[in-house]
């Protein structure tokens, strides 16, 4: 925020020096990055009026020239510029005069010639365009006006200012303006602030007869205030005003457009000014923007807008992007007769989106990014048409066209003076506090046990409720010094911090996993819906249950996840493009399912993604079984036939341990393959960790080992080709034996010659054992007797001979 010091003056008593101005400010929280005096090294250069012309005896491209600086004698001064002419007045570099870069300018002999000094160019002098017209270009400066001769061209350019740069925090909007730093300002220099008083301009006829305004999103749109300007006069602004847009880096354009940008900079509040012609029926629209519409901006580009933006517009057209740029279509220019001031206030965050989707950002889009307010809004206004009439620039039609929304209320918050005082460790009366919030134009008094403060408009950074006591000990805080508070060592009450049980459950799960070669993941938890898409998820699916966000970074980033696998498989994507080598991964996440009126659901997800030649359904299924043995949840598990629409059907599965789905694994589909370009096949499992966590025992038992010897037995049944492996195994260990069975395991599946259509043969191990006893060969042909029987019921199983 630059603050010229001639301007600040207006409105507080200069009593300190320049550097005692910035340390001053630095202890209220404002840095001053630096303190610019303008033309700083520039010095004994005024102005001067050629006399005559001559051309140089012993040079063809010199000119000798006879120039009066307002001494008793002219100068004669070589120069080489080609367009310099009799009676034009110029900058001169009298002798010992310093210009910019260090250059000194001494008296010299050119070609046999004398010269007493040097004619500047606008670079030379440190100006460009932005400062006078016609500074950049190449020659002389050529003065337009007519000055006194020898007036110092400090004086002429009235470049005599000091600027001072100083950086706002993003809290304070409000000081984003001229008058909002000078209230800072003047709390610490000890001054009264000058409170500027704005004349109220009465309008001639009625403004209904010119133009109307219809707000469709209060939301984003909460006040739109404007005021109507015919018969204007478009002449360049007066001296003082383009003096003040330059010393803050602005150009002067002419006298309607340098309003609207000396009432931003003044009061901080951005304003545009429509060509009323322009604009169909006279009638302002604020709405969203349409489906593929187009807008033409200022800076003469056609930019696609989408429906979560804000457009100024007309019945017709697009006129303006809300908080970002004026239409081409509807621009004051030379020709413009009747004009439309507005002063408006936009939501912060959806501009921030609509300059971010735009990739264009401006002034006031900035502006209205850190935040304005209503009330600030009708005062710009009213300053803005103050200002036309004060410069006759037109005829103020009417009243102020107001559609309002907004509570214009100044808040009234309370506040404990005790907790103050506890925050900062000062021992500040509640009185002091009432007086030191005086100077910074906050109203308080003291009531009983608290303060009550009454929150100006333009303080949108001091909140209510539970931040009130902070954001005015921070005021206090400010206005007290913090070179006065007493530094002390740190308190509190400390401990140990320790992992809760289920961050250790997390980190056995992670700890086996990487111990069977697995790199661990971390994805955004944001996804599109294109990502869900991909996945083939059904209309009625619970994955499609996402959380919208408000603000997102973009459409690929707008839902919360409710899976991890689009991010598993896109990082396998890239890995693979990328020719890493890994082909193991894993990652333990969250995941959010939009299925309660209150808060979304958040689950724990453990993903497992294994891709690459040497991988398939079985060394993934082997790999979840490690997962579980190390869990002590192998013996409970099973795996049925199912799963969700982005697993190849034939090649997927449900996993369940106990009676409790926990998640689901198999073959990635080859469209879901391809849709996240993926060029090799792809073995993924997702475990709910929650459910997981129910299924596991508080407390480990102990187990002897057996005492007696265990038998190993192979069987092979011929079955229906419907028949599962789970289905099987269930059936052998819960065969009623007098013997302990065990360690049942498939390990091979036939189909061919010797087995009939429709059927398949399975080939199971496992062993037989007793606790009390060596197992004879009776309890042996026992055993299996029963098993085949038990097979033979439940599925009609043959024996394979």
């Amino acid at each position: 925020m630059k603050l010229p010091l001639s301007w600040l003056k207006e409105y507080v008593d200069w009593n300190v020096t320049p550097d005692e101005f910035v340390e001053l400010m630095m202890w209220r929280g404002f840095e001053v990055a630096s303190i610019e005096r303008e033309m700083e090294e520039i010095s004994n250069v005024v102005v001067g009026k050629i006399l005559r012309l001559e051309k140089h005896p012993n040079a063809d491209k010199l000119q000798i020239c006879t120039i009066d600086v307002g001494q008793t004698e002219p100068l004669t001064i070589i120069t080489g510029a080609p367009n310099v002419f009799e009676g034009a007045l110029i900058p001169v570099a009298l002798d010992g005069a310093h210009l910019c870069n260090g250059i000194v300018i001494k008296p010299t002999v050119m070609r046999g010639v004398a010269s007493a000094g040097m004619l500047c160019s606008g670079e030379e002098l440190g100006l460009t365009d932005a400062d006078y017209p016609g500074a950049s270009v190449y020659g002389i400066l050529i003065l337009q006006e007519d000055y006194p001769l020898g007036k110092s061209i400090k004086e002429v350019m009235q470049k005599d200012d000091i600027v001072f740069d100083i950086e706002l925090t993003p809290n304070r909007a409000d000081c984003q303006s001229i008058i909002g730093i000078a209230r800072e300002a003047a709390a610490a220099l000890g001054q009264p602030f000058k409170e500027p008083v704005v004349k109220s301009v009465a309008g001639t006829g009625s403004a209904a007869d010119y133009a109307r305004v219809t707000v469709e999103n209060t939301e984003l749109c909460p006040r739109y205030a404007a005021r109507v300007v015919t018969d204007l006069h478009i002449a360049p602004s007066p001296d003082w005003m383009q003096k003040k847009l330059r010393s803050v880096g602005l150009r002067p354009i002419n006298n309607i457009v340098d309003i609207t940008n000396y009432v931003m900079v003044e009061y901080g509040h951005p304003m545009h000014a429509f060509d009323l012609a322009c604009v169909a029926d006279g009638h302002i629209v604020v709405r969203n923007a349409k489906e593929n519409e187009l807008v033409r901006t200022l800076d003469g580009k056609d930019r696609p807008v989408t429906p979560e933006m804000l457009l100024i517009a007309d019945p017709q057209k697009g006129v303006g992007i809300a908080g970002v740029m004026g239409g081409e279509n509807s621009e004051i220019t030379e020709n413009t007769k009747a004009t439309l001031f507005e002063a408006a206030v936009f939501k912060g965050s959806n501009i921030r989106a609509t300059t971010r989707k735009l990739r264009h950002v401006t002034d006031a889009a900035a502006r209205f990014i850190k935040g304005v307010e209503p009330v600030n809004a009708m005062l710009a206004l009213q300053r803005a048409i103050e200002l036309v009439d004060e410069l006759h620039a037109g005829t103020v039609i009417g009243e102020t066209i107001d559609v309002c929304a907004a509570d214009l209320q100044d808040r009234v918050i309370e506040v404990d003076p005790v907790h103050v005082n506890r925050i900062l460790n000062t021992n500040i009366s509640a009185a002091e506090m009432v007086r030191m919030l005086g100077t910074i134009c906050i109203t308080a008094k003291a009531e009983g046990e608290k303060l009550i403060v009454q929150v100006p408009h333009y303080r949108v950074d001091i909140e209510s409720g539970i931040e009130a006591d902070w954001d005015i000990a921070e005021e206090i805080g400010r206005v007290y010094g913090y070179y006065n508070i007493l530094p002390t060592l740190m308190t509190g009450d400390t401990f140990r911090g320790r992992l809760s049980a289920d961050m250790k459950y997390d980190d056995v799960i992670k700890d086996a996993m990487v111990a069977q070669g697995c790199y661990e993941m971390y994805n955004f938890n944001f996804t599109g819906p294109s990502a869900l898409d991909a996945l083939l998820l059904g209309a009625d699916s619970e994955k499609r249950l996402a959380v919208k966000l408000l603000n997102p970074f973009g459409e690929d980033q707008s839902l919360m996840r409710t899976t991890l696998v689009s991010g598993m498989l896109d990082s396998i994507a890239r890995n693979c493009n990328r020719k890493t080598g890994h082909g193991r991964f894993f990652e333990v996440g969250n995941v959010h399912i939009d299925n309660n009126d209150d808060l979304p659901e958040e689950r724990n997800m453990l993903g497992v993604a294994f891709t690459g030649e040497d991988e398939n359904f079985f060394t993934l299924k082997g790999s979840i079984e490690a997962l579980l043995e190390r869990l002590g949840l192998l013996r409970h598990f099973e795996i049925l036939p199912g799963g969700s629409e982005y697993l190849q059907q034939g090649q997927k599965a449900i996993l369940r341990v106990g009676r409790e789905v926990i998640g689901e694994m198999g073959t990635v589909h080859p469209l879901v393959q391809k849709s996240f370009g993926i060029p090799q096949k792809v073995y993924i499992a997702e475990i709910d960790i929650q459910k997981l966590t129910a299924q596991k025992k508080a407390d480990k038992g102990y187990k002897a080992l057996p005492k007696f010897p265990v038998v190993p037995r192979d069987i092979a049944v011929v079955v229906d080709d419907a028949v599962t492996n789970a289905d099987v195994s269930h059936a052998i260990k819960a065969a009623r034996l007098k013997v302990i069975i065990g360690d049942v395991a498939l390990f091979d599946v036939y189909r061919g010659k010797g087995i009939p259509e429709g059927k398949k043969s399975m080939a199971y191990t496992f062993t037989l054992r007793a606790e009390d006893r060596t197992l004879t060969d009776e309890d042996i042909k026992a055993a299996m007797d029963v098993v085949i029987q038990t097979l033979h019921d439940q599925f009609n199983a043959e024996l394979r001979a």
